[in-house]
C-alpha cells in the first residue's frame, strides 16, 4: 500500500492495482483502489479488506469520503482487517485495550520511581521505562 500519496496503481504502472489483481480483473482508468493499493504488497492488504469489509462495501465507502480523506481511511480500514485477521474475536480493540492496559501500568509505576531515584536519573528511567512498555519487553500483559 501506498502511504506516501504517490500516485500508483493501474494506469501508471501498466498493469493492474493490488485490488483488481485479487479481484482479478482489469483495473479501469478510474479505480477508486489504484491509489491506495499498488501491485505488491498492496494485493495482501487488500485481501484482508475484502475477506473482512468485502469489495463492494470498501468501494462505496471510499467514494462516499471526499478524496482528501480517503488515504487516511484506506489505513484505517487495512490496519482494521489486519488487527481481525491476527485477532478474530476483538481485532483492533484489543490491542487498544492492550495499550490502555500498559498506560496504566506506567502511571502506577512512575511514583515509585520519583521516590527512589534523583530527578535527574528519575527522568531518564521514566522515559526508558515507557519506552520499554511500549514495545512489550518489560512486563509480560
Amino acid at each position: 500500500m501506498d502511504c506516501g500519496g504517490n500516485k500508483i496503481g493501474g494506469s501508471d504502472r501498466g498493469g493492474p492495482c493490488g485490488a483488481c489483481k485479487f479481484l482479478r480483473r482489469k483495473c479501469v482508468k478510474g479505480c477508486i483502489f489504484a491509489p491506495y493499493f499498488d501491485s505488491d504488497q498492496g494485493t495482501a492488504h487488500f485481501a484482508a479488506v475484502h475477506k473482512v469489509f468485502g469489495a463492494s462495501n470498501a468501494s462505496k465507502l471510499l467514494m462516499r469520503i471526499p478524496a482528501h480523506k480517503r488515504l487516511d481511511a484506506v489505513v484505517t480500514l487495512c490496519y482494521e482487517a489486519l488487527s481481525r485477521a491476527r485477532d478474530p474475536v476483538y481485532g483492533c480493540v484489543g490491542h487498544l485495550f492492550a495499550l490502555q492496559q500498559q498506560v496504566c501500568i506506567y502511571i502506577s509505576l512512575t511514583p515509585i520511581l520519583s521516590l527512589i531515584f534523583p530527578s535527574s536519573l528519575y527522568l531518564y528511567l521514566s522515559y526508558l521505562l515507557f519506552f520499554l512498555i511500549g514495545h512489550q519487553r518489560f512486563l509480560c500483559v
